[in-house]
């Protein structure tokens, strides 16, 4: 799996979370339990990464593979073709943004608040294609109304929480283990301070930017992969 990560560029968490979702599995395993890939294998990833190229979701990306009939060659261009045109929109006017700041930034005039916040807003734009406005602005009012000594004890103890999850993770503990359903309930809780984790329009919107953006700094630190597995313990922590 890792000389196949590295020859497609994807991590082996997320050819992982791929496997363990059925969009790509290998063809076979050796006795050893690693992962074999075939020729017919890497043509599949390759389709894959083609649409994903194209913007579709991995759910849309399954249904293509799948042979869905909902999506004919010419719909999902059409489709992707719109996407492209309001991301090209989006990009047009955070280059002017930026540009307009490098220019202030060159003069040696300092951004006025109005002006940064302008700047911030379009650069946060592309989270809107999953969050409606409605679930960013309840996260940024939860965000806003935390004392700084309040927000940093939360972070610091969610970077915490997430680095033991993410041992339990990489040393192979099932998500059924009571210290990982712990640590779950832990993390649910912390981001349960700044978004509304009781919303499933706001679960689904986070499990496909998580699923969709492997490495995006907005994850801070949780990868499709990680998200998965917590999931996975909270459900087990629902079922108890």
């Amino acid at each position: 799996m890792g000389e196949l990560a590295k020859l497609t560029g994807l991590t082996v968490r997320t050819l992982r979370y791929y496997d363990q979702i059925g969009l790509f599995s290998p063809s076979a395993y050796s006795d050893s339990g690693h992962r074999l890939y075939n020729k017919s294998d890497l043509s599949k990833l390759q389709q894959i990464l083609s649409l994903k190229h194209i913007g579709l979701s991995l759910e849309d990306v399954q249904s293509v593979l799948a042979g869905s009939d909902s999506y004919s060659a010419s719909e999902v261009l059409s489709i992707q073709i719109t996407r492209l045109k309001e991301d090209i929109q989006v990009q047009q006017t955070l280059l002017s943004e930026l540009t307009n700041a490098l220019t202030l930034i060159q003069n040696q005039r300092s951004l006025s608040v109005e002006e940064l916040t302008k700047l911030l807003g379009v650069m946060k734009m592309n989270r809107e294609k999953y969050f409606t406005k409605d679930q960013l602005d309840q996260m940024k009012k939860q965000y806003e109304s935390m004392d700084k000594d309040e927000l940093k004890k939360a972070e610091q103890k969610f970077d915490l929480v997430m680095e033991k999850l993410r041992n339990h993770m990489e040393q192979g503990t099932p998500a059924t283990d009571k210290d990982v359903q712990s640590l779950a309930k832990q993390w649910q809780e912390l981001t349960g301070m700044f978004a509304p984790q009781n919303d499933p329009e706001f679960i689904k919107a986070a499990e496909q930017f998580h699923a969709e953006n492997p490495g995006n700094e907005l994850q801070h630190g949780v990868d499709a992969e990680t998200y998965q597995y917590i999931n996975k313990a909270m459900q087990c922590n629902k079922d108890a």
